[in-house]
């Protein structure tokens, strides 16, 4: 589990976006990296403490606090928003696995000698044809080992280059001091911030955040961080290797155009020759594969726990989609990835376009995360410790700022096209306003989250008052006198059932002195 966990974190995307930062920034954005990492860790730790304290996934728990919106026993509004949300970040994660991974394609040696609109397509059909069948044969777990260990392998690869390559050691720790450099001389180049928030996105992937609960079921919390720790730290130094192959590479080359990824193919057959090439594309497509994967069963762990009834975890009896249900997503997920790739969607943008909108949809599952391990009725028994909550609320703060900063960019560049002044010069001004809004929207999130809570347990007030009432008209409340050992039963009944309306529908059948036992 924890290969295929370090195996889809290190997708096609992450290959780009982080040999792209090494080409226009160099290593300048490396503190981007390990604090994505570090963020990784802590809401992955967090989201398999949840379920290993509370016995219910990460989905559950979110659908137990939503659960006052609820009628007839549907699942909360709030959590179907959730679900589409996860449905759509995953979608543009898919497109940008099947850009990736038509790159991947053409890393290999030779493939310049063929048509590349035949190679686009046929590799789209090649690739989804693999995704469905790995699917229907239930091999993914077994799939994600051997992708894991290929993994490692690139992990070796990008270290041997790194080393030919060569890189200063005084510019790799200047990197690690959280600054934003001035926009890259690159042509086409991402913006600062626009490449911070995309390292973040494809490091710290929100759907990782269920899961980390659903592979913590039946293991230990020591088992799970050990697991998590070597995912995160696999992919923290394969992804800062990339960077610094991508920055060595980019230096060597005297007219250097816009970014493509072939450099970094070139600059590793320039040192390891035709084999290394092929070792590097056979990684690069292993990591599309290995996320393909995990793009459409991180839709279905997700709409498992946030939409079905929920099912004590401990037992091991996970909910389940239909059968309908999980070949829809399967398949429209696959298919709209295949199509915008074979409409020849630009495969940089596709990836950088994929990256930003899950960099921004991250708070919003780390927040999530934050509101359920917060919860007394989740971790009453074991809550977290102060280091470890204060470590993920200010990483989850960084979140907003970075998501904020790149929203209000965005805004500036469309405002200035209107009024005819470039707003996004001032960009101490937007980073100061972005920091604002961060720290806003996590006081407003820290509010509407004590105000659930206490909804939530005015509701439980209310149904053990109607319980109570109903209990008063069953064979318990007819029991011959009105003795003390019925109002004890009466309060043990109503002490141990987790729902009244069960408990109501029970005590007409059955004799008091069998409830009670």
């Amino acid at each position: 589990h924890r290969s295929m966990l370090a195996a889809c974190t290190v997708g096609p995307g992450t290959v780009v976006t982080c040999a792209r930062s090494g080409v226009e920034y160099g290593s300048s954005l490396a503190w981007a990296l390990c604090f994505a990492s570090v963020l990784a860790y802590s809401l992955q730790e967090g989201s398999a403490r949840l379920t290993l304290v509370s016995g219910k996934t990460m989905g559950q728990c979110v659908q137990e606090k939503f659960k006052t919106s609820a009628a007839g026993g549907t699942a909360p509004r709030a959590c179907w928003a959730f679900t589409v949300a996860v449905y759509t970040g995953c979608m543009l994660y898919q497109c940008n696995n099947f850009a990736g991974g038509i790159d991947a394609l053409f890393a290999f040696p030779g493939m310049e000698n063929f048509s590349q609109n035949a190679i686009r397509i046929s590799g789209c059909f090649l690739y989804g044809i693999a995704v469905i069948a790995i699917l229907y044969q239930d091999k993914a777990d077994a799939i994600g080992v051997g992708l894991g260990v290929v993994m490692m392998a690139m992990i070796v690869l990008f270290l041997a280059a790194a080393i030919s390559v060569g890189c200063s050691g005084a510019d790799l720790a200047w990197g690690l001091l959280p600054t934003l450099p001035p926009m890259s001389a690159v042509p086409d180049a991402a913006a600062p911030c626009e490449m911070v928030l995309s390292l973040v996105g494809t490091t710290a992937i929100g759907v990782n955040l269920f899961f980390s609960g659903s592979m913590a079921v039946g293991t230990t919390m020591a088992d799970c961080r050990r697991g998590i720790a070597f995912s995160q730290l696999s992919a923290l130094l394969v992804s800062l290797l990339i960077m610094i192959v991508g920055s060595g590479s980019a230096q060597q080359v005297d007219d250097l155009g816009k970014f493509n990824i072939g450099l970094l193919a070139d600059a590793i057959q320039h040192y390891f020759g035709r084999g290394g090439t092929f070792a590097f594309a056979m990684g690069f497509v292993a990591a599309a594969l290995s996320s393909m994967l995990t793009s459409v069963l991180g839709v279905v762990s997700a709409a498992e726990g946030l939409v079905l009834s929920p099912k004590d975890v401990e037992s091991g009896a996970m909910p389940q989609l239909p059968r309908r249900a999980f070949w829809s997503i399967a398949f429209s997920i696959v298919l709209i990835g295949m199509a915008a790739i074979i409409a020849n969607l630009p495969r940089v943008t596709v990836i950088l376009v994929a990256q930003l909108f899950n960099g921004i949809l991250l708070p919003v599952y780390s927040l999530a995360l934050l509101m359920c391990i917060t919860d007394s009725q989740f971790m009453g028994s074991e809550p977290p410790k102060r280091c470890s909550l204060l470590l993920l609320i200010s990483s989850v703060t960084v979140t907003l700022v970075l998501a904020w900063r790149v929203i209000i960019e965005k805004s500036a560049m469309l405002l200035s096209l209107i009024i005819g002044v470039d707003l996004t010069k001032e960009g101490n001004t937007l980073l100061i306003i972005a920091a604002l809004l961060g720290i806003l929207s996590m006081v407003l999130f820290w509010l509407f989250s004590r105000n659930l809570g206490k909804a939530s347990c005015q509701d439980s007030s209310d149904e053990g008052s109607s319980v109570s009432g109903t209990l008063s008209g069953t064979s318990i409340g007819a029991a011959e006198g009105p003795g003390k050992e019925v109002d004890q039963c009466q309060a043990k009944c109503h002490e141990v059932t987790a729902d009244p309306a069960d408990l109501a529908a029970v005590a007409v059948v059955v004799p008091s002195a069998e409830i009670c036992n």
